[in-house]
């Protein structure tokens, strides 16, 4: 659905704020502006997703795709993700490709650090940093000195230690048991390293404390410290206009951005505000849900504006909250699923434009990777409403004059179905299946929820758990490890991203099994072995895999979609504008 005309003035407003914002640092020489590092010009990059809540990437307040995309290149990476999904060491920040070596139950990797990677304010980079990191993440139980409000601690807690040689730039990390995917340790804009000397604590209890609290938006990054060859200052980031400016890192020991200003603009997901922004140059590039008029509209504004449409890591699904009456039922929580014509959804959704567009049968392999298999049982590959009710009769509901199941203690079988909030595309999927699932006898409603991404302080959010289901992406990455937080059992308050909070001690034994075994025929194996589970618990229904669509203006040399976890705005640093 679009945004009113009023709120489309205001967003396209907002769109005006970050030209006169950026300006003021310009020079007189009609560029855009220039910088000590030699860059000129800028990009304004339209934030489709919400104004981040907080910046700390490690805690679900600031597990978000705007939080991600801003921080794409401000924290050094030890590896970093590839369009193509392969991983690729990172040449700046180390001197040579990191070495693991397996000797029966222990496994050590050595990273040699680059002697002139420093922080941006001339702290050298050194072990500390990833001793700090690991720290931070090693354990989500606090009877273990471990920080429950983490997302995830996959591989952290299989180090036993991080030593630092050679004064700190040759770091040795120990793993027992071996940790599979070690390459995704102190990797990605969501698990990077950290300055030991700004996050540290002199206790264990207190560098929790500083987890949980994160780092609000509008306090800024501690100290304004980067790592990368970008830097976010405070001074740069206005709440209330929802913009933030990245300058180049003065510091930054590699190759320095060749654009002065990276601005991000938040936008929301209105049609309209994208293209209008697009075609008078307001906006320089743009990332959102792709929609069919959007797609189309902006096709319109070619050559000036290039585009395209992307298969990654991503994929939309449907989260049930097992600590609902009705869906603490696997019963239910399997009618609910086949109630639904998925296809159909696809076919009014992203099958709109995209003939690519598929159903995804699969929770942690996507249909474009080799390890893809198709593990839904049959009756899920369509509607099957007869077979739902048979399923809610068999846990005591009967249907009522309305059509409707209700249950003698649970009540009536309503279930609201929350989403992110001025999202066309989710709200249309949402809409398709409130039919369907009336035709089995369930009542579906539609909720757009603006904190479903926020902290547990918010009531309704998805780590506080008030909500019933929710329709929501992850956005992945090619390495197995991402997949423990996820569907593994819930320990006491540490969720995890579990956010329907239920497991089985077999797939918990399968994910132990997983994050150490290095071999990947194995690997596979048991991550389908994992699928087929799911698929009879049914904490999550896959929907599809998820499309990204790119627009840009045809002067930015350089833009390369990264239709993972990474973003389109991986590789920013090395962008030219004309």
């Amino acid at each position: 659905m679009k945004l009113s005309k009023r709120s489309a003035a205001v967003l396209a407003a907002g769109v005006a704020g970050a030209m006169t914002l950026s300006a003021c640092g310009g020079s007189d020489d009609g560029g855009g502006g220039g910088s000590e590092s030699g860059g000129s010009g800028q990009v304004v990059f339209g934030e489709s997703t919400d104004f981040p809540e907080n910046l700390f990437p490690l805690i679900s307040a600031g597990n978000a795709t705007s939080t991600a995309n801003i921080e794409a290149q401000l924290f050094p990476q030890t590896f970093e993700v590839q369009p193509d999904f392969t991983v690729k060491w990172n040449e700046e920040l180390l001197t040579e490709e990191p070495v693991s070596e397996v000797t029966g139950d222990t496994q050590t990797v050595t990273y040699k650090l680059n002697p002139d990677a420093v922080w941006s304010d001339g702290e050298p980079i050194t072990a500390d940093d990833f001793d700090v990191a690991w720290r931070m993440q090693r354990s989500s139980d606090p009877a273990n000195g471990g920080c429950p409000e983490l997302l995830s601690t996959s591989g952290y807690e299989q180090i036993t230690a991080v030593e630092g040689t050679d004064e700190g730039k040759t770091v040795t990390v120990t793993y027992s048991p071996p940790f599979a995917d070690w390459q995704a340790s102190f990797t990605g804009n969501n698990s990077p390293l950290f300055p030991a000397h700004v996050v540290d604590a002199p206790t264990q209890e207190e560098l929790c404390a500083k987890v949980a609290a994160g780092w609000p938006i509008a306090d800024g990054i501690p100290s304004d410290i980067s790592g990368g060859p970008w830097q976010l200052k405070k001074e740069n980031i206005d709440v209330g206009g929802q913009i933030a400016v990245l300058t180049p890192n003065e510091n930054f020991w590699g190759e320095k951005p060749k654009v002065a200003r990276l601005v991000f603009q938040n936008i929301g997901n209105d049609p309209t505000t994208a293209v209008q922004g697009l075609s008078r140059g307001e906006l320089n590039m743009i990332y959102p849900q792709p929609q069919l008029d959007l797609v189309d509209q902006v096709a319109d504004l070619a050559p000036n504006v290039e585009s395209e449409i992307s298969f990654g890591l991503s994929f939309e699904h449907l989260d049930f909250n097992s600590q609902d009456p009705h869906l603490a039922d696997v019963n239910v929580r399997k009618a609910f699923a086949l109630a639904l014509d998925r296809q159909q959804v696809v076919d009014q959704t992203v099958g709109q434009f995209s003939s690519d567009a598929e159903v995804l049968n699969n929770h942690i392999w996507k249909t474009n990777q080799p390890e893809y298999e198709d593990n839904a049982p049959a009756e899920y590959n369509a509607a099957n409403p007869e077979q739902a009710k048979q399923l809610l009769q068999q846990s005591g509901y009967t249907l009522g004059q309305d059509g409707v199941f209700t249950h003698p203690q649970r009540g009536r079988l309503a279930i609201q179905i929350d989403t992110t909030a001025n999202n066309p595309l989710r709200q249309t999927t949402i809409e398709v299946m409130i039919p369907q699932l009336k035709a089995a006898g369930i009542e579906g409603t539609f909720n757009a929820n603006t904190d479903i991404f926020n902290g547990p302080d918010k009531p309704t959010s998805l780590i506080a758990g008030g909500f019933q289901a929710a329709v929501f992406a992850w956005v992945g990455n090619p390495f197995v490890s991402a997949q423990p937080p996820i569907y593994q059992s819930p320990q006491g308050d540490a969720v995890g991203q579990n956010y329907a909070r239920v497991g089985t001690p077999e797939i918990d034994a399968l994910f132990a099994e997983l994050i150490r075994t290095t071999e990947r025929e194995r690997q596979v194996e048991i991550t389908n072995q994992i699928d087929v589970l799911l698929w009879d618990l049914m904490p999550t229904l896959p929907l599809y895999q998820k499309p990204t669509f790119i627009a840009y203006s045809s002067n930015i040399d350089g833009v390369v979609d990264n239709p993972t976890q990474a973003g389109p705005l991986w590789n920013a640093s090395t962008w030219t504008v004309e």
